[in-house]
C-alpha cells in the first residue's frame, strides 16, 4: 500500500535496475558527495513511495533523516534509469494478433493554473472545468498498454492528441469512444459509437451497438484507473510540467510489469 507494488515486484524491478545502477556506482566513485538515502533499494522503495502517495518530500526526508533536496535527486536518480529500461514508448510497438483489436482513450490530470496567461488558456479544459494535462494510452485487447503520449494541454481534443500521436498499423482494428469521430479519415479501420442525432433519436440496433461497444472498451478504463492508483498521476500535479511524461511512462511500464507483460 506505500509503494503500489507487491514484494515480488520489487524484487523483479530491482533486478532489472541493478545493472544501470551498478553504472551509475562505478562513475559515483570518482567524485562527489555521498548518497545519504542508501542503496538501489532505498533509491527505489523512495521513487515508488512518491509515486503511490505523493506526500511531499519534506515529509518522506523525515524518514532519512535528509533534506528534501536529497529525495529530490534520488527520485530523479532513479527515474534517469528506470525510464529507459521499462517506461512506456512513444512509438506503439504492435504485433499482428494484437492489431485486431486496440484500444485507445484519453485521461486529464488537473495541476495548479499557470501564471502566464497565454499558457493557463493553453491548459484550459472546457470539459474538466478546470487546467490540466492530457495523456492518450493505447492498450490491447488483453490489456497491454503499448504507448502513452507526451503530455497535451487539457485545451487540446482527444482527436487532435491522436493525430499528433504516431500512425497505428494500417490492419490495426481501432476502437475509441466519440471523441474520435472524424478520425476515419486517417484511419478507416476504426469503431466508434453512434451519436445521437439533433432532435432525433438512437434506434434500437444502434443503441445495441454502443453497449457492446462499451462494454468492449471498459478494458482501458480499467487499465486507466490501474495508472491512477497512483497519485502522482490522478492528484493535482505539483511538479514541473515537462516531467510529466516522465512519470506517466514509468508507471505505465509499471502497471504492464504488473500484469505479466515484459518491457518492449
Amino acid at each position: 500500500r506505500l509503494t503500489g507494488v507487491q514484494v515480488e515486484m520489487f524484487d523483479q524491478i530491482s533486478r532489472q535496475l541493478q545493472g544501470p545502477w551498478d553504472e551509475i556506482q562505478s562513475r559515483k566513485r570518482k567524485s562527489g558527495r555521498p548518497w545519504e538515502v542508501g542503496g538501489l533499494e532505498e533509491h527505489l522503495f523512495v521513487m515508488l513511495l512518491y509515486y503511490r502517495c505523493y506526500t511531499t518530500q519534506e515529509f518522506i526526508g523525515c524518514f532519512f533523516d535528509v533534506d528534501k533536496s536529497v529525495i529530490c535527486r534520488t527520485i530523479k536518480r532513479v527515474e534517469e534509469i528506470a525510464r529507459p529500461l521499462f517506461g512506456l514508448k512513444r512509438e506503439p510497438r504492435i504485433s499482428e494478433d494484437e492489431a485486431l483489436a486496440i484500444i485507445v482513450d484519453c485521461t486529464e490530470q488537473p495541476i495548479y493554473r499557470p501564471r502566464d496567461d497565454d499558457t493557463q488558456k493553453l491548459h484550459y479544459s472546457g470539459k474538466k472545468k478546470r487546467h490540466t494535462l492530457k495523456t492518450e494510452y493505447i492498450i490491447t485487447e488483453k490489456g497491454r498498454i503499448v504507448s502513452g503520449s507526451p503530455s497535451h494541454p487539457g485545451s487540446h481534443h482527444d482527436l487532435t492528441v491522436r493525430r499528433e500521436g504516431p500512425k497505428l498499423p494500417d490492419g490495426a482494428r481501432l476502437y475509441g469512444d466519440s471523441a474520435y469521430q472524424g478520425y476515419d479519415k486517417e484511419h478507416p479501420n476504426i469503431d466508434h459509437p453512434y451519436k445521437k442525432p439533433k432532435g432525433g433519436e438512437l434506434d434500437a440496433e444502434e443503441k445495441e451497438y454502443n453497449k457492446g461497444l462499451s462494454r468492449f472498451r471498459v478494458r482501458v478504463e480499467h487499465k486507466i484507473g490501474q495508472i491512477k492508483r497512483f497519485r502522482i498521476v490522478s492528484d493535482r500535479f505539483r511538479n514541473p510540467r515537462q516531467t510529466h511524461f516522465t512519470k506517466t511512462s514509468i508507471i505505465g511500464g509499471i502497471v504492464n510489469m504488473a500484469s505479466g507483460f515484459d518491457a518492449f
